[in-house]
């Protein structure tokens, strides 16, 4: 059996959050908002300036966190944060803001490893960070005391305070001050209930941990609504009473030790429950913010005449959390669709319902826009991405998902590369061939000339408040400009293929020439150096000194071939001169020389090449300096440049397009990034790692940085007679992504031609024909109201000739409808028995899986006809389905994957393949024949494939055989098995950019988008699993959680290496990387490089 080996890697990470935090975890007086994942942390900050939400970095953990918590001992200023995880352990990280990362200070270990009722999972700390108490659903409740000592934070054994056949609904802790900390716990007692009692009393129980005697003991036990869900704490000492909030449905209750009690009622409909709230304290009072499970925000007040006071303040997204921030700030962390940070504008109160008695009158209020906060920026999330499709735009294809639910549902249209914002587009009066940029002055801040080469001639613009014509610049323009360059204090060169001329002050005040008939071929250059390559094959040095003048080197260096390109580095701060030039030339090889005055163009090193370099760049990235190499055959090419040796190592390499690469460079966030220029547009950068991704423009000819008042860290490029000026947006986002709000929740997108029709299934049911070329919808047909589309999707009918929409829908009946794809007119609809989950095409006909049932229906004119009517007495209930030649792949709610084979003869599908594991299939694809790829519900990826002994030829024959138990007579072999972390929802086989081998690209309802790399030769497989596993036995996970373990969550993991670990070599400290060279018995460069060839090689 030939096996099949897959490289997993996260290209969009999870968008949903389990909750998020406030706290000044770097240190600082800066406060930082720190969102988790179900498997990552990601750090932001808010820019009180400019309103908007910065993120610092994003942090794997490799675990499945539950939730997270900032802890600080009083006197402190630094916050850490308590995650509890499936690990089975406590875990306090510390933040490391310059290294981004965190490190684990703790692990304390309370239970197995995974997730159960019994876990403690539930974080609540002492506002005073003297204590943490972890809870379980059922029974357990761990206490840990923290402390601090001339080494840093401590944390003891834990304390127990369990309690059994107790159920822990939700928990905080209490603000006493200094006194014992206590904290209250919102449970059912169920050791007198019956299987039969449905009427759980709730208590509200106060728990305080005795410090001196390190004991955890209950205090006071009370009943409280049976409707409660949820608590919060007041504040205490000098800014309140203390207590808590006891939460029920349509109404809020004051309770505290003391007996004290206070209710409300929620304004609003019926059934309003608190789903989270938190309090903000003020110089002299403070006050609850509160959000109901209808999205709306209230405003609570505990008066000092001790009653309650309650106003409707705003409505925003459902959360799972959210933080008020020191700086007027309220971050938004919703439950679906995009998280958002709003401004507060006032502090509401317009309407005030106060209440003191224990039965309150319910009251109503009108909902408004925004009154009371202001949006001022967004994070974008995928979540719940519903389904999705991939399909070709342009250069590269494009991913459009359903997102989100109601009326925050979005179609979205993913493009795979780097956005950017374009400020002008003005057309050119020719082709244009260059385009550079340049100051006049060293001490300039922005530049002031944008000077544009054609092919007969030059174009000067002024750069300011507008950009315009000039003459008078001292450039001339009856040439081809091949380059310009800010010489010494106050001089300007121009370089055009016949000499160079010296400008200052706006006058030509000198020339250089080379030899009669002799070309210019190629140049580079830096504030104080240039050099020029001839068409006689000589090499021309220039140093300019401090009077600017243009010193030529007294001698020329012959190459022995001709001179492609070159390039000088950079100038290292407090050095005149850049030591080294590199040289291509037309026999594919680099040749590195020193400039240094005793050494002057001596050659340093050679290096081949597999084709002509037609651009060479250096220039410093991540604190290395790099050399960029351009092949005249489409491949670009990076290698890391020793000064001292001249030895180019650490090689990297990408296939970019048909064209010769042509690099230049530019500023992004006060770090270089290399523009890569071929069929199409790249950007090579290492922000977050190493990374060629298209940039979202026209293919430019050229392009250079652009540097002005208005936009200082712009990019200007000139293609076909266009000149473009723009910003490149944020190079942390893999997608860009544009948005369409759409009426309701989304169930399926299908395509045909070049319309994409949207199924949409929530409050109503809609058919839309979305166009792709304009991004509108054309046409929108609402379903008859009480029915719902369950599924749908396009058939070609082979008795028609045509291809009709089918959709499955439930309501009254259960029906198949076929609507008319230009105009989506109703042409008829069928009764089938039941519910059907899944549609496809096979042979010409429509396919409909329902129950245990499949069904072939042909095109009638009052309905379909069925034509074949199959029971699968092996499964449970058909929800997916692919078809591939003559088989059809079938996914079940409970059965996995069953293959099966139409019999002509028999006229019904017969079982030809199962699996021997059960799993409840979210989505399946063929990628061949023979193979298959599944998710399931639980989070795992597998890939099945027929055995070769198998075969279904002889359909006849097969119907013949017995069946083994319980399934069919063949069994798949599990090829590959991986678990995710999010429920797999659609499978695409395809590539995203040009020269990419085909990958499979998932999506996931958490908006997870990840790619499955087969990996091709065995070298590269042992290499990558040797890797794979010196990183699982060195690098120790943040939350003590076991690599192998969590990625073979429910089933071990087969065949299938984690790029997402891999591709953390680069960030690993020295001593930690040691450790995996030591036990691969490899470089450093070799890993490094061989990690990111698989993705270089595939996106």
């Amino acid at each position: 059996m030939s096996e099949l080996t897959l490289y997993n890697i996260t290209l969009e990470r999870q968008s949903a959050s389990v909750q998020c935090c406030l706290g000044n975890f770097s240190g600082t007086k800066k406060q930082e908002i720190i969102t988790a994942s179900s498997n990552e942390l990601v750090v932001y900050r808010v820019d009180s300036s400019s309103g908007s939400l910065q993120q610092l970095f994003t942090f794997k953990l490799f675990s499945t966190v539950r939730s997270i918590a900032p802890v600080r001992i009083a006197g402190t200023t630094t916050h850490y944060l308590c995650v509890s995880s499936d690990s089975g352990n406590l875990t306090v990280l510390s933040m490391d803001l310059q290294n981004k990362r965190f490190t684990a200070l703790f692990n304390e270990p309370h239970s197995k490893s995974g997730i159960r009722r019994l876990t403690p999972s539930e974080i609540t700390v002492d506002p005073k960070g003297r204590a943490v108490m972890v809870s379980a659903i059922e029974k357990n409740r761990l206490v840990y005391v923290m402390n601090r000592d001339d080494t840093g934070l401590t944390i003891s054994s834990p304390l127990e305070a369990h309690r059994s056949r107790h159920l822990s609904l939700s928990t905080v802790a209490l603000d006493v001050g200094y006194e014992n900390p206590q904290f209250a716990s919102l449970e059912i007692d169920y050791s007198d209930l019956e299987l039969s009692d449905i009427d759980m009393k709730k208590q509200l129980t106060f728990y305080e941990l005795d410090l001196g005697l390190n004991h955890v003991v209950k205090k006071h036990s009370e009943q409280v609504p049976e409707t409660s869900n949820l608590l919060i704490p007041v504040p205490g000492g000098s800014d309140g009473p203390s207590g808590v909030l006891v939460c029920s449905s349509n109404k809020i209750s004051y309770r505290n030790l003391y007996g004290d009690k206070l209710s409300i009622s929620i304004p609003g409909e019926d059934d309003t429950v608190i789903t989270y709230g938190v309090s903000h304290k003020l110089k002299n009072e403070f006050f609850f913010l509160l959000q109901t499970n209808y999205g709306d925000l209230f405003k609570l007040e505990l008066l000092k005449d001790m009653s309650l006071s309650i106003s409707y303040f705003d409505t925003i997204q459902l959360c799972t959390s959210f933080v008020i921030l020191k700086s007027g700030f309220l971050y938004a962390d919703a439950e679906t669709g995009d998280k958002q940070l709003f401004q507060f504008e006032k502090l509401g109160g317009d309407m005030t319902y106060k209440s003191t008695n224990d039965n309150p009158v319910r009251t109503w209020f009108a909902r408004t826009e925004l009154q009371n906060l202001s949006l001022v920026d967004v994070v974008e999330s995928l979540a719940p991405m519903i389904s999705s499709h991939i399909t070709p735009n342009k250069s590269s294809n494009c991913l459009f998902s359903l997102n989100g639910v109601k009326d925050s549902s979005t179609l979205r249209m993913l493009q795979y590369g780097v956005s950017i914002s374009e400020i002008v587009e003005p057309d050119l009066p020719a082709t244009a061939t260059r385009c550079f940029t340049t100051k006049t002055d060293k001490s300039d801040e922005f530049d002031k000339y944008l000077i544009i080469s054609f092919e007969d001639r030059t174009l000067v613009l002024t750069i300011g408040e507008s950009v315009e014509e000039v003459t008078d610049s001292g450039i001339d323009l009856s040439v081809e400009t091949l380059g310009i360059q800010q010489a010494g204090q106050s001089s300007i060169l121009q370089i055009h293929k016949d000499g160079v001329n010296v400008i200052k002050n706006n006058t030509i005040v000198n020339h250089w020439y080379p030899p009669a008939g002799i070309k210019l071929t190629a140049l580079s250059s830096t504030n104080t150096q240039l050099a020029l390559g001839l068409s006689n094959e000589d090499l021309v040095y220039f140093e300019i000194d401090q009077d600017d003048n243009l010193i030529e080197w007294n001698e020329h260096k012959h190459m022995s071939c001709k001179i492609t390109s070159m390039s000088l580095g950079e100038i290292p701060d407090g050095l005149r001169r850049s030591s080294t030039l590199v040289v291509g030339c037309a026999d594919s090889t680099i040749r590195v020389l020193s400039t240094d005055p005793k050494s002057t163009l001596e050659s340093i090193s050679l290096q081949a090449l597999s084709s002509v370099p037609s651009s060479l760049l250096i220039c410093n990235m991540n604190n290395q300096l790099c050399v960029h190499i351009g092949l005249e055959n489409g491949v670009y090419v990076r290698t890391v440049l020793d000064v001292k040796s001249g030895d180019l190592s650490s090689t990297k390499q990408k296939y970019l397009g048909n064209r010769p690469v042509i690099l230049t460079k530019t500023r992004l966030n006060k770090e270089n990034v290399v523009i890569a220029l071929s069929a199409t547009t790249w950007i090579v950068h290492e922000m977050e790692s190493f990374k060629v991704q298209p940039l979202l423009i026209e293919p430019l000819a050229y392009s250079t940085s652009f540097h002005s008042e208005d936009c200082p860290e712009g990019l200007v490029g000139v293609y076909k007679r266009k000149l473009v000026i723009c910003t490149i947006d944020s190079l942390t986002q893999t997608f860009k992504k544009d948005s369409l709000q759409i009426q309701t929740t989304g169930k399926l997108l299908l395509e045909d031609d070049k319309y994409l029709y949207i199924i949409l299934s929530g409050e109503g049911s809609y058919i839309q024909k979305f166009n792709e070329n304009t991004n509108e919808i054309e046409k929108s047909v609402e379903i008859p109201k009480g029915t719902k589309i369950v599924t749908a999707n396009m058939v070609h009918f082979q008795s028609k000739n045509a291809k009709y929409l089918v959709c499955s829908s439930t309501g009254e009946e259960n029906l198949l409808s076929v609507y008319d794809l230009n105009d989506l007119s109703l042409i008829h609809s069928t009764k089938i028995p039941e519910q059907c989950h899944c549609l496809g095409e096979f042979q010409g006909k429509l396919i409909a899986g329902y129950g245990c049932y499949l069904r072939l229906f042909d095109m009638g004119v009052k309905q379909l006809l069925s034509k074949s009517n199959t029971h699968l007495k092996t499964l449970s209930s058909i929800v997916r389905l692919d078809v591939q030649g003559s088989r059809v792949a079938i996914g079940d709610i409970r059965d996995s994957i069953t293959l099966v084979t139409f019999s002509h003869e028999m006229n019904a599908f017969v079982l030809f393949v199962d699996d021997i594991v059960t799993r409840h299939v979210t989505s399946l694809k063929f990628l061949d024949y023979n193979t298959v790829v599944g998710g399931d519900k639980f989070g795992n990826v597998f890939v099945l494939r027929v055995p070769e002994s198998a075969s279904d030829d002889d359909v006849g024959y097969l119907s013949t055989k017995p069946l083994s138990t319980n399934g069919a007579p063949f069994k798949f072999n599990t090829l590959c098995q991986f678990y995710l972390d999010d429920i797999p929802m659609s499978f695409h086989k395809t590539n995203f950019t040009p020269g990419g081998r085909d990958i499979i690209v998932y999506t996931c309802l958490l908006g997870t988008v990840g790619a499955l790399i087969p990996l091709i030769t065995m070298s590269d497989i042992k290499f990558l699993k040797s890797v794979e596993k010196a990183m699982r036995d060195s690098l120790e996970l943040p939350t003590g959680r076991m690599h192998l373990k969590y990625r073979g969550y429910y089933a071990p993991v087969k065949n299938v290496i984690d790029g997402d670990l891999l591709e953390l070599f680069d960030t690993l400290d020295s001593n930690s990387q040691d450790l995996v060279i030591s036990e691969t018995g490899r470089k450093k460069e070799e890993i490094s490089r061989r990690v990111y060839d698989v993705r270089l090689g595939s996106l």
